[in-house]
């Protein structure tokens, strides 16, 4: 009878190690799902976050082409309407319009020509018409030393940037743009479109760039 019972706790012992054993188990498994569940639900916001993202980026992308392609459009319409070589060129911060120095100013000078003038006064007419948009003023040259009008500039970004200036001054002045929407910038020989070492080239880097820019308000 005592062996009877010695059995007996050792079995009952037993069953209630693997019992407990068994709820060690099954607790750990369940914590285990809680913690997958969890993971799942992070990646599953984490790949909504992605997805809102990507179509939020997508859209301003949609948009950006197509304020490019509005602004080309433009530039386009108001190059032919200037004449006389200007011109459209793509450049990686958007749609340029471009004047050849022969329209507006003469050789080695900054002062507007009369010709020049009626060119401008179309630019700031279509600025005016366009609340909207800014301009930037670029001035270019060729690399050629400034020989016949040194007594007046001292290099050629010195006269990219009379030029630029004399731009600026129109447009704001007989224009009536204001002032706090253009802005001018003066690369000299720095940005050349073409092949300084032929005639042709310097003929097309001696030039003025229009950039024009839509704000926020505008776009």
């Amino acid at each position: 009878m005592g062996k009877t019972s010695l059995y007996l706790k050792l079995f009952l012992a037993t069953v209630f190690a693997g019992m407990a054993v068994g709820c060690a188990e099954t607790e750990e498994l369940r914590g285990l799902n809680r913690r997958q569940a969890i993971t799942i639900r992070d990646q599953a916001e984490e790949i909504d976050m992605l997805n809102r993202e990507a179509a939020t980026y997508k859209e301003r992308a949609t948009r950006e082409s197509e304020e490019r392609a509005r602004l080309l459009a433009e530039l386009d319409k108001l190059a032919k309407a200037i004449g006389g070589g200007a011109s459209v060129r793509q450049t990686p911060e958007g749609p340029v319009i471009q004047l050849p120095e022969m329209i507006l100013f003469d050789s080695g000078m900054a002062s507007v020509k009369p010709e020049g003038e009626v060119a401008l006064k179309k630019i700031a007419e279509h600025l005016q018409a366009r609340p909207g948009e800014s301009i930037r003023i670029v001035g270019n040259t060729d690399s050629d030393p400034i020989v016949k009008t040194k007594y007046l500039w001292n290099s050629n970004h010195h006269l990219a940037a009379g030029r630029a200036l004399s731009v600026f001054e129109y447009i704001t002045g007989q224009g009536g743009v204001d002032t706090s929407r253009v802005y001018i910038v003066s690369y000299g020989p720095n940005r050349p479109i073409a092949d300084n070492n032929s005639k042709d080239g310097k003929r097309k880097n001696r030039r003025v760039e229009f950039l024009l820019i839509a704000t926020e308000e505008g776009g």
